[in-house]
């Protein structure tokens, strides 16, 4: 049973320590210098199956262009993935707009 409860620990430290994420940008080189205008956690059931948004650019930049979009597995998520069983799997979205120029 000690055995099996240390794998467990073990297990739950890796897939906890981990995140993933996809990020799309017009130029490829993604830039992290600055908080993204828009942050949200999006919720996904049943290993990420049922579950559809839409996040709206044009309405977060208004008249600014869009500089990348992200969408990752936060600390958080992964921990409400692994309480779960992978029965609720939230996903966190992200926006950056262009910074106006001065």
């Amino acid at each position: 049973m000690r055995r099996f409860l240390q794998l467990t620990i073990a297990s739950l430290l890796i897939g906890l320590s981990g995140c993933a994420a996809v990020t799309i940008t017009q130029t490829g080189e993604a830039d992290f210098q600055f908080r993204p205008q828009y942050e949200e956690s999006k919720h996904f059931f049943f290993w990420g199956l049922i579950g559809e948004h839409h996040v709206n650019v044009k309405e977060i930049c208004k008249e600014t262009p869009v500089k990348q979009m992200q969408t990752k597995y936060s600390a958080w998520d992964v921990l409400w993935g692994s309480l779960t069983l992978g029965l609720y799997l939230p996903r966190t979205a992200k926006v950056w707009c262009q910074e106006e120029t001065k």
